[in-house]
């Protein structure tokens, strides 16, 4: 008889029930794992702020806008540098199309007066638009900031879920 046999140990069996024991007993948490926990959630806590704070940035950027209020574009006189003179004759939202002596061209609105690719003489109306870009260009980056943010708490807690799914 076999030196294992006599001390009754039967290899395959007692193996698979221990295996058995093993996955059924749930796993204590470990010290790192808790750390991990408690850093994450103290992550998740800093991007909530974060994510507070730009959400009223936009909606100061919202108001700051607002009460620069819309004016209207249409028959406004502008020169292009390559097309020359031409008249707004169209208006659709940030969009204008410009009516030049052989074309017509659309243009983004205030972007295309505020950088300077249609001029105007109304020294008025180009600050407004400046202005206006800059809300506009400040109002893009916070949107695009905040979209991040969101994307940043949605990994986290999924690192969260599954630090917490591996230490069950």
């Amino acid at each position: 008889m076999p030196l294992s046999a006599e001390k009754g140990y039967t290899m395959g069996l007692d193996l698979e029930e221990e295996e058995k024991e093993v996955k059924t007993t749930p796993k204590a948490r470990t010290k790192r794992t808790k750390e991990l926990l408690e850093e994450h959630a103290r992550r998740m806590d800093e991007l909530k702020n974060e994510h507070s704070s730009l959400e009223k940035e936009i909606e100061e950027l919202d108001s700051e806008a607002m009460a620069l209020g819309n004016k209207d574009a249409i028959n406004l006189k502008i020169t292009h540098e390559k097309f020359g003179e031409g008249t707004i004759k169209k208006q659709e939202g940030k969009y204008i199309e410009v009516e030049f002596s052989d074309v017509v061209k659309k243009f983004v609105l205030p972007g295309a007066i505020a950088d300077g690719y249609l001029k105007i003489d109304d020294e008025n109306l180009l600050d407004y638009f400046k202005k206006r870009n800059d809300v506009h260009n400040r109002s893009l980056k916070a949107h695009l900031a905040l979209r991040s943010n969101e994307f940043a708490m949605e990994r986290l807690q999924d690192d969260i879920d599954k630090i917490i799914e591996k230490s069950k």
